[in-house]
């Protein structure tokens, strides 16, 4: 009995101390997997670890095609040199990837890593198809703010930017020395130019795109809160109302005798190209064409308005992004990276004509000597993304109406621009429901 009891003693006591060191080590478990998971949840979770590529990866990249596909085939060879994960790329136009990204994602056919513009991926974004940028406050440091707030949904970074562009002012050499520093001489330049077959300037009224350095730089805006919140909209406010007033002196001063139907993107640039428009509004896609009229010109950054405020110009900005759907998110990721790191950015502008977002190249001395380049860049620190929100579809057809009507027809500019908001809200509340 004596030595039964002694065996259930040493028992309990063996027992005991298990459970005592077994509680430990699963208290020492928990708390590491508590702060892993509170690495997780904060802004620098995934910057705190090194990301390496998944056993057996293997990746498809969605590209635009032309230069950009070349440029795409360059940087799949570049990375699997360096991480050994192949990739295959296809030629998915970067306005339809989003699209098919709907489609494809959830039935495992879509690209891992796709190129797309920042107007037309908000969509996806908020229906859970993107996986959010890695290292956001790398890149928040590294890139021009226009590019990481085009590339941002809900305040979250998602896009790796690879490209950004905006409209700045062309002018016939020709006919102008040197570009207007302000709004008001160019209308005055250009008054003075506009005979016969010759205009001083044009700008088409049925453009939003276009018209927005002079909206925002008097204070109007799309969207309130950084163009984010669809419930306030400022295409009615008084900044907007006085843009419109200096939209009617172009009229009056430079192109009087023409409607607005008259006056599309088509027409000015045939004008410029012949020498027959001294200003001209466009984006760096303009260039290799007014090169080959030839015509002799150069690029400025807008003119400041009256009020001594920059033209804050819409941009676009090209990034790529990582499909949720990948079964490699930590290789995609590293991809979307790599093909927006420092020398590979300087690879695609010397490829494809891209202006690089970041910081780091604005200075570069390849892109200094491209004078086009250095004023796009100079008015892109001054452009305001376009809205990437799903509603945002709904805004231009509306505006253009009330422009074209106000342009026409003298109407009053506070009543056309309170009836497009109407309109642009009531289409909000129907496409919400």
């Amino acid at each position: 009995m004596k030595k039964l009891l002694f065996f259930l003693l040493i028992t309990s006591v063996l027992i005991f101390g298990l459970v005592a060191c077994g509680g430990e080590e699963a208290e020492d478990n928990n708390e590491d997997e508590n702060a892993a998971g509170e690495g997780a949840a904060g802004e620098d979770a995934v910057e705190d670890f090194e990301v390496v590529p998944e056993d057996g990866a293997e990746l498809l990249l969605w590209s635009d095609g032309d230069e950009q596909l070349e440029f795409s085939e360059y940087i799949a060879e570049k990375f699997e040199e360096e991480y050994g994960v192949p990739v295959q790329v296809e030629e998915v136009n970067q306005e339809e990837a989003p699209g098919r990204l709907a489609t494809d994602g959830p039935a495992g056919l879509a690209a891992d890593v796709f190129g797309s513009t920042h107007d037309r991926i908000g969509r996806a974004i908020s229906s859970g198809l993107v996986i959010e940028n890695f290292w956001p406050d790398e890149y928040k440091e590294a890139f021009m703010d226009g590019a990481i707030e085009a590339t941002s949904f809900d305040g979250t970074l998602y896009g790796y930017p690879t490209g950004i562009e905006t409209y700045a002012l062309y002018y016939n050499t020709d006919l102008v020395e040197e570009a207007p520093e302000t709004m008001d001489e160019l209308l005055e330049v250009a008054a003075g130019l506009t005979e016969g077959d010759t205009y001083g300037f044009m700008m088409e009224p049925a453009n939003l795109y276009f018209q927005y350095g002079l909206i925002g730089a008097n204070g109007g805006y799309v969207f309130g809160d950084n163009n984010t919140d669809v419930s306030d909209i400022g295409l009615n406010n008084d900044g907007t109302v006085k843009a419109m007033e200096t939209f009617l002196r172009i009229r009056d001063e430079v192109t009087p005798d023409m409607k607005a139907e008259d006056i599309t993107y088509d027409v000015r640039t045939a004008l410029f190209n012949e020498g027959n428009l001294a200003f001209d509004i466009n984006g760096p896609w303009a260039v290799p064409g007014y090169e080959e009229a030839p015509v002799n010109f150069a690029v400025a950054p807008l003119p400041k308005l009256e009020n001594g405020e920059e033209q804050t110009s819409f941009s676009g900005t090209r990034a790529f992004y990582v499909n949720a759907y990948t079964e490699y998110p930590d290789a995609a990721s590293l991809l979307a990276k790599f093909i927006s790191n420092e020398e590979n950015l300087l690879k695609s502008y010397e490829m494809t004509g891209a202006l690089p977002p970041r910081l780091a190249l604005i200075d570069n001395e390849v892109i200094q000597e491209d004078p086009f380049s250095v004023a796009f860049l100079e008015q892109a620190a001054n452009a305001v993304p376009m809205p990437n929100v799903p509603e945002m579809p709904l805004v231009w057809d509306p505006f253009h109406a009330a422009v074209t009507e106000i342009w026409n027809n003298d109407a009053d500019i506070q009543e056309s621009l309170d009836k497009a908001v109407d309109t642009i809200e009531t289409a909000i509340e129907e496409q919400q429901q």
